[in-house]
């Protein structure tokens, strides 16, 4: 375990300060990632590739903190209609309206960043997008699709 925590601790913190961009939850967040580790390994389950394993757990634990976060910043509980989605889509909505702030820094096209826009902030449907920006439907979700792409390659990994 003492192996683990040596030859991981930087590279999560230092993961964890990216994710945060605070000292503080950054620690919070590394504290709880390797608590969680340490719980697994408790409950004897073997790991076949145990870095997977590693950022697995970071990325879901800062998932939680980021959508814990979310919501006590808007100070609302989410509304009835947000029940029915995946909470994997409902997320990803989540961190991805926090993240178009910037945008600018992801490298995107014109027609990708207006997609991205109207569907995470406007909540506008594919088909309402498609009409308001005078293009078809695969393009729009296309767009979303490299876009979305894009994002997770910037701040994922």
């Amino acid at each position: 375990m003492d192996a683990i925590y040596d030859e991981y601790f930087d590279k999560i913190y230092n993961w964890s300060i990216k994710k945060t961009n605070n000292k503080e939850d950054a620690e919070d967040l590394t504290n709880s990632v390797f608590l969680a580790i340490f719980e697994y390994f408790n409950k004897d389950i073997k790991v076949e590739k145990l870095e997977n394993l590693i950022w697995k757990i970071a990325y879901n634990l800062w998932s939680t903190k980021a959508k814990n976060y979310i919501k006590e910043k808007n100070n609302t509980e989410f509304n009835e209609e947000y029940q029915s989605i995946d909470n994997t889509d409902m997320l990803d909505k989540v961190i991805y309206r926090e993240i178009v702030n910037n945008l600018d820094n992801v490298g995107l096209t014109t027609n990708e960043k207006k997609a991205f826009e109207l569907y995470y902030i406007n909540d506008l449907s594919v088909k309402e997008i498609s009409e308001k920006l005078d293009s078809s439907d695969t393009n729009i979700k296309y767009y979303l699709y490299s876009a979305r792409k894009k994002i997770k390659e910037r701040y994922y990994e």
